[in-house]
């Protein structure tokens, strides 16, 4: 895969404010960095036989202890930090998120009737913000923490202009994520929440950290589970199976009971399941955390083809090709698949169908850096005409790139001062 050189920053008001942020107190971060030894407990380390591995024979043995308790947005960065669960953005970032809570949240004003062209989440304080077409103007703004959606990642619009969230968390009491879906305006429409799954005896409980969710031409919709524990009882005995992989609802259905799908084998080959997206045969794209073969841990890409009638998984760039995995999106009617490295700050863009080990038939970026070498695109979308990707940063602005010149630049707000996770432009090509 090419890699390219960083960029030096770029000029903007925002630089004062980013260093004024930078430079604040680490108490709050300590804090909760040492919150890690009482809520750690929620991540188990031994465990039994429960589920079939997707595409195999295999069997997920997993921890008794689960992935239960309470967990607090500064709690779960925390044990991100510790290493304990998988962090969508690197560690660095963590940190700053970390700081990030010590402040005040704002009180961002709603609008109706407001014309969005691009939607940012603004993950530390939970907002889902509307922009102007060039992203640089305010015209409304969700407060998804009002629908129980906390550390929203990824957003995805679809072809009736609705906006789909990932929320981490769902509450301040349980460690559930969720998808939520907004209308073309920002009006709540409807939840779909990590629970016991379709044909799954016995099942006691079932929670799961959701980052990205998809839907394909049927209207099923998938959400990633970055980790998921399914508590199963027979009696007074009980089992938690911990993994990776999806829960689908079909015909977006969220009432009934979701089908899962599961990746992970105790972490073998998967950790934790990162951005997703489906094409447009339907198969579920997916970066992923994991060990190889010689026991490295790092990035890959994975496939589930046929994810609704007999799923089968495949490891399609292998574990190692992403520096830090992030966004993935499907672009040119399903047919471009479009990964994010955080780490080399590039997007690799592929033809599908995509062979094992598949080389990109291009690579843009480096998206930008301030003039602190801050800069990390997370996860991101393209315009109706496949011409512009907006993807969010961390650093506090939308990374937005002209795909066929490849030029880039750094759209910042007020309201992004502590940074976006996820971005979307409506229409987007979907």
């Amino acid at each position: 895969m090419a890699r390219t050189a960083p960029t030096t920053g770029f000029s903007s008001p925002f630089v004062n404010a980013a260093k004024d942020f930078i430079v604040r107190g680490l108490s709050r971060f300590f804090e909760a960095l040492f919150s890690v030894v009482a809520v750690a407990s929620i991540v188990g380390c031994a465990g039994t036989p429960s589920l079939q591995h997707a595409g195999s024979g295999a069997m997920i043995a997993v921890p008794a202890g689960g992935l239960r308790g309470s967990l607090t947005q500064s709690h779960l960065l925390a044990l991100q930090l510790a290493g304990e669960l998988p962090a969508p953005v690197p560690a660095p970032v963590l940190r700053r998120q970390l700081q990030a809570l010590e402040q005040p949240r704002p009180k961002l004003p709603s609008s109706t009737g407001a014309q969005v062209g691009l939607w940012a989440a603004n993950t530390n304080f939970n907002y889902l913000i509307g922009q102007n077409t060039s992203g640089r103007k305010t015209v409304t703004a969700v407060d998804l923490s009002a629908n129980s959606c906390y550390s929203p990642v990824a957003l995805k619009v679809d072809h009736a202009q609705n906006v789909w969230v990932g929320c981490e968390l769902t509450s301040t009491s349980s460690t559930n994520g969720a998808v939520q879906e907004y209308s073309s305006a920002g009006a709540f429409t409807a939840r779909y929440v990590p629970s016991c799954p379709n044909g799954v005896r016995n099942c006691s409980s079932f929670t799961a950290l959701i980052w990205d969710s998809g839907l394909d031409a049927h209207g099923n919709v998938f959400a990633s589970l970055n980790l998921f524990d399914l508590q199963t009882c027979v009696g007074t005995s009980c089992t938690s199976t911990l993994g990776g992989g999806f829960e689908w609802w079909p015909a977006g259905d969220a009432s009934q009971p979701p089908r899962l799908i599961t990746l992970s084998d105790s972490c073998n080959p998967v950790c934790g399941v990162g951005f997703m997206d489906v094409d447009a045969t339907g198969n579920l794209w997916f970066t992923f955390v994991g060990y190889n073969a010689s026991g490295t841990y790092g990035a890959g890409l994975g496939e589930v083809t046929n994810p609704t009638k007999k799923p089968q998984f495949t490891i399609v760039e292998p574990i190692g090709t992403y520096g830090f995995f992030g966004g993935v999106y499907t672009s040119a009617g399903g047919k471009t698949l479009n990964v994010i490295d955080q780490k080399t700050r590039t997007i690799s863009q592929y033809h599908l169908p995509l062979a094992s080990s598949g080389t990109p038939f291009n690579v843009i970026g480096p998206t930008p850096l301030n003039a602190f070498d801050i800069g990390d695109p997370v996860s991101g979308g393209f315009n109706a005409d496949d011409k512009k990707i907006a993807i969010g940063d961390t650093g506090g602005w939308f990374d937005i790139g002209k795909v066929a010149a490849n030029t880039w630049s750094a759209v910042a707000n007020a309201n992004f001062y502590s940074g976006l996770e996820g971005a979307a432009y409506t229409p987007s090509d979907k």
